[in-house]
């Protein structure tokens, strides 16, 4: 499925949201009973906040606040994502949404539903491989002249397939960059080994093992002194 697709193929319509006249002791009665932690406030049909389980507790406490409106709240404004967005252009703001899910809107900004923060993270791992049979290998280059191509050929030379790859500053101030792989290899040590042959520094590898890690890279250096011989 394509990524700009995604979102509207989880789409859940039939998640709760209240307009923003609703009376919060109404409101805060039907997420309790739904066991709701969130719910998109609309204007109009669109989103213009969402309100919270914890929102409404302080404002139901007091007798004299019974007749408080959501929009009597204050609540923090909040805006929806696009229903046929790109999921790599919605990602930056997925955390900053209350709750576990995610306002959805139309092309025209009208309220269409929600989509959980978890599909989305799930949908993350899945594009960029982050399961636990890959590995992951870090590279420290410098930024200047570096053809990330290259790099990849050096790692694919070693029987090995790039899943996904990044790049983040080593430091804020540092010159170089750390470029990170997910990698699929049947080799690992091998790999790391022949890397650092060709000049490049490690900066992080996944463990070759996660029992009996010590015996056998033993084995593999080995083998390894053998085939060099």
């Amino acid at each position: 499925m394509l990524l700009n697709a995604y979102i509207e193929s989880a789409l859940d319509t039939n998640y709760p949201s209240f307009a923003d006249d609703a009376i919060v002791a109404e409101v805060f009665s039907s997420m309790r009973k739904g066991h709701f932690e969130s719910a998109p406030v609309l204007h109009a049909g669109k989103v213009t906040a969402m309100v919270t389980i914890m929102d409404l507790l302080d404002a139901t406490a007091s007798k004299k606040k019974s007749g408080l409106r959501l929009l009597d709240l204050q609540l923090q404004q909040t805006e929806s994502i696009g229903l046929h967005g790109h999921l790599f252009d919605h990602f930056a703001r997925i955390m900053a949404f209350s709750g576990r899910v995610i306002p959805v809107a139309f092309d025209d900004g009208t309220y269409a539903g929600t989509i959980e923060k978890s599909f989305i993270l799930q949908k993350f791992a899945e594009v960029f491989h982050l399961g636990e049979e890959y590995m992951t290998l870090e590279i420290d280059v410098p930024s200047s002249g570096l053809k990330l191509s290259e790099v990849i050929a050096a790692i694919e030379k070693n029987d090995a397939t790039v899943l996904s790859s990044g790049l983040y500053h080593s430091a804020p101030e540092g010159s170089g960059v750390v470029v990170t792989f997910r990698i699929q290899t049947h080799d690992w040590f091998r790999l790391v080994k022949n890397m650092e042959k060709y000049g490049y520094l490690i900066h992080y590898s996944s463990p070759l093992s996660r029992e009996g890690e010590d015996e056998l890279r033993e084995k593999a250096l080995e083998f390894i002194r053998f085939m060099d011989m």
